[in-house]
């Protein structure tokens, strides 16, 4: 069964992510646990007993508090509480918490709220950018400002540098929700176009699933984030997919580009990033 795991800090900006990730486990029938990462710093005149005391401490205070928090997120939703796990774990670095707890759980997905209105390029530097980078688990991040909507459109910006491979991830992604799937390339003038229709037949065949084919021509003046901003308006997905860190250099000059803080996208769809370093998909 597949497991999504929602972090939160606790705060209102959370919440948005636990909507997200609630409704997304109710649709695709997977298994949610919530998960908030804390530290207790250490008095040098402690024990080891008595620090493990203190961070237990902590902890037990804690899982309360989280347990009344995911509480009334659900209350928000008008939703009864499904069945979820409530975990708090211990770590310095809040990003190698959440890590190190998604990889001993085997999480399908880490779902996590991003703050503020501002574009994309903001989240690097912030937790979630760390996440999109390290982790070898598919991140879903969602803008504290989304507003829940049915998911029913998957948006797939694709380099074409891998994408048959790809395109098993998003279908098992988009599959369970019975979302379509657009794959979209914002293509150069120089670059050797195939045949829409062939290729949306060979996709289909290859994946089990219907795969509509979006080309764009690249606006050489307008960065490259402009034009994927253009491409959203055009087909309004609910969610839009891209994979990094394998074919780096399309990544960052993606969300690099001088014009990138001025893109929106970040205050609009949630994100589904997938590491293209992790060759195996990750299963719960």
């Amino acid at each position: 069964m597949e497991k999504i795991i929602a972090t939160t800090d606790l705060s209102q900006n959370s919440r948005a992510g636990m909507r997200f990730a609630i409704k997304l486990a109710q649709s695709g029938n997977a298994a949610i646990l919530f998960l908030h990462i804390h530290h207790v710093l250490r008095a040098s005149m402690w024990s080891d007993q008595e620090y493990a005391r203190y961070v237990q401490a902590n902890k037990d205070s804690l899982m309360e508090e989280l347990s009344s928090f995911v509480k009334g997120v659900y209350r928000s939703m008008k939703m009864a509480p499904l069945n979820y796990e409530l975990a708090v774990h211990h770590n310095f670095d809040t990003v190698d918490g959440i890590l190190e707890y998604a990889e001993k759980e085997k999480a399908t997905y880490l779902c996590i709220s991003t703050r503020g209105a501002g574009g994309l390029r903001k989240i690097f530097g912030t937790h979630t950018g760390k996440l999109i980078i390290k982790s070898k688990i598919p991140v879903l991040s969602v803008p504290s400002a989304y507003r829940m909507s049915p998911i029913r459109h998957v948006l797939y910006a694709s380099d074409m540098t891998d994408y048959e491979a790809e395109l098993t991830k998003v279908v098992a992604f988009a599959k369970p929700l019975k979302a379509t799937v657009d794959m979209l390339h914002l293509s150069y003038p120089y670059e050797f176009i195939v045949d829409k229709e062939l290729m949306e037949q060979t996709l289909a065949q290859k994946t089990g699933y219907k795969i509509s084919l979006r080309y764009q021509s690249r606006d050489t003046i307008a960065s490259l984030l402009q034009d994927l901003e253009k491409a959203i308006n055009k087909t309004r997905p609910s969610v839009l997919v891209m994979f990094t860190n394998q074919q780096r250099d399309f990544f960052e000059r993606l969300f690099m580009s001088s014009k990138a803080q001025e893109y929106a996208l970040g205050a609009k769809i949630p994100l589904l990033s997938f590491n293209k370093m992790q060759r195996k998909s990750v299963k719960g």
